[in-house]
C-alpha cells in the first residue's frame, strides 16, 4: 500500500473513531470534564477539527517550502492552539464531531491530489526533519488520534 492510501485511510478512519468518541461522550455527559493532558473532550476535539482544516489549508506551503525552512519557525503554537480553541468553544459537541469529520474529509481529498515525489521530499516542521508523507501521518492521523483516545480515556477505562 502507498504512503498516500495509508494516510488517506488513515484519516477516513479517524473520522469513524471521532464519531464512536463523540457518542461515548455524549452516552456519558462528559465533554467538559478536564483529562490527564489538560484539556476537555470539548477541546481536544476543537483542536482535532481545527488541525484537520489547516491540513489541506496549510499543506500546499508546506509542500512548496524548502527542507531546510521549518514550517512553524514563525509560529507559536501554544498560541495557535489558544485561538483556534477559543474560536469553536460555542460549538456544540455535534457540531465538532461534524467538523472533525468535515474538515478530514477535505484533508483526505487533499491528500489524494499530492503527487509521490512531493510526498517523498523532506520536509520541516517543529524541529522535525522527515519525508511529508510522514509529517502528514503524524500530524494528521497519529496526533488527532492520541488526542481521541485521551478524550474517551476515562469514559472507556
Amino acid at each position: 500500500m502507498s504512503a498516500k492510501q495509508e494516510i488517506v485511510d488513515g484519516m477516513q478512519q479517524l473520522i469513524v473513531q471521532a464519531k464512536r468518541v463523540g457518542k461515548l461522550l455524549d452516552d456519558q455527559g462528559d465533554w467538559e470534564v478536564t483529562r490527564p493532558a489538560g484539556w476537555t473532550p470539548r477541546e481536544m476535539f476543537c483542536h482535532i477539527a481545527a488541525t484537520g482544516g489547516m491540513i489541506a489549508q496549510m499543506g500546499p506551503a508546506l509542500l512548496s517550502a524548502p527542507e531546510d525552512s521549518d514550517f512553524t519557525q514563525s509560529t507559536n503554537i501554544s498560541d495557535l492552539n489558544a485561538q483556534t480553541l477559543a474560536s469553536m468553544q460555542a460549538l456544540t459537541p455535534a457540531q465538532l464531531v461534524e467538523m472533525v469529520e468535515q474538515n478530514y474529509s477535505k484533508a483526505a481529498e487533499w491528500v489524494k491530489t499530492i503527487p509521490d515525489d512531493q510526498l517523498a521530499a523532506n520536509k520541516s516542521f517543529a524541529s522535525m526533519t522527515m519525508p511529508a508523507s510522514e509529517l502528514l501521518a503524524n500530524i494528521g492521523v497519529l496526533h488527532a488520534n492520541h488526542h481521541l483516545y485521551e478524550a474517551a480515556l476515562r469514559v472507556a477505562f
